[in-house]
């Protein structure tokens, strides 16, 4: 009996990383720039389903594949938001791999691919069914995609599955994910790459982050961005990017190191507040250069925190290997 093979799709806010599998390995991986903010913002959550539905068939087609050589399809991130294919309710946190694993929905779906679906739900901090208060909704938290990257991460790297850990994903929207032996307990969500892009495309300072490739991060200027914001505020924190290009002869590298300080000291605000006076490690599953913002702050202001950088690996992603890990473990 030939063994078939295993469709798995992770959409995000802005993009889609499609994957076929066999026996384990990656055959295809294809991904698109279209994620459930161009479904919003179009208000119609056909835009993201045909698209993943025309790259199913597309590289299908490309392998000499159909539709009946394919297991199951699985989905994570944004389509179980409603912007994608069906809403799913979040779980509500601790959520450990087992209860992920147990909690796959199966949705069958008869408007896009004709077959069951199977979808992994997204992590909140509030109870099922709880809406939060005005005076609640800054404890309110959640993810929808990084979970699987989660497991994934504590596949390939069991050691922070023992005892406390702080998995930090760059992105979009950075998650962070505060865990004990394993178990997901906590979650902040920040946004950091989505408006870093939104301030490049749509205002003035675009001008001051553009116009090469900034290759190196220059911890002095990382941390000079924490300082500003934190002695004259985010607004005016950000503008200094503006004087730094108009009167201080500064380089790309300077000016953009200076504005993930900006961006991302507020990440780390946030899990300092969260672990109180706690101390962890904090492992950054991301690209290299995030690793030396995040080591930047947490070296000059939070030296009550370790840091560990966590490689991408392009052969096998954090969500295909969580992913994998869920349908064979």
């Amino acid at each position: 009996m030939l063994s078939l093979y295993y469709f798995y799709f992770d959409s995000g806010t802005t993009n889609t990383r499609a994957y076929l599998i066999h026996c384990h390995q990656i055959i295809r991986r294809v991904d698109i720039p279209v994620g459930s903010r161009d479904s919003a913002l179009k208000h119609d959550r056909t835009v993201l389903m045909l698209a993943l539905k025309r790259l199913y068939h597309k590289i299908l087609q490309e392998e000499n594949l159909g539709d009946k050589d394919v297991q199951a399809i699985y989905m994570s991130g944004m389509v179980s938001s409603s912007s994608g294919m069906v809403e799913i309710e979040h779980l509500s946190l601790p959520v450990d791999f087992k209860t992920l694993k147990d909690s796959i929905a199966a949705y069958e779906d008869t408007e896009f691919f004709n077959r069951i679906i199977h979808i992994v739900p997204g992590l909140k901090t509030l109870p099922q069914g709880v809406t939060a208060s005005l005076d609640t909704v800054a404890l309110a938290n959640n993810m929808r995609g990084e979970e699987i990257e989660i497991f994934g991460i504590l596949h390939r790297c069991p050691e922070l599955a023992a005892g406390h850990s702080i998995i930090v994903l760059p992105g979009s929207h950075t998650q962070t994910a505060f865990l004990c032996d394993g178990r997901i307990e906590d979650i902040s969500s920040t946004i950091t790459g989505e408006l870093f892009h939104a301030i490049v495309s749509e205002t003035i300072l675009g001008s001051s982050l553009t116009g090469g490739i900034a290759e190196e991060i220059i911890p002095e200027l990382v941390c000079m961005g924490y300082e500003i914001i934190h002695k004259y505020g985010f607004n005016r924190g950000l503008y200094v990017i503006r004087s730094m290009d108009l009167f201080a002869e500064s380089t790309l590298a300077q000016r953009v190191s200076y504005m993930e300080g900006v961006l991302n000291g507020g990440v780390m605000d946030a899990i300092a507040q969260i672990m109180k006076d706690s101390s962890g490690t904090i492992a950054i599953a991301g690209p290299h250069m995030q690793y030396q913002i995040f080591s930047a702050l947490v070296k000059k202001f939070f030296p009550q925190f370790q840091i560990m950088e966590v490689p991408v690996r392009q052969d096998c992603p954090f969500s295909v290997e969580g992913f994998l890990s869920l349908l064979y473990d």
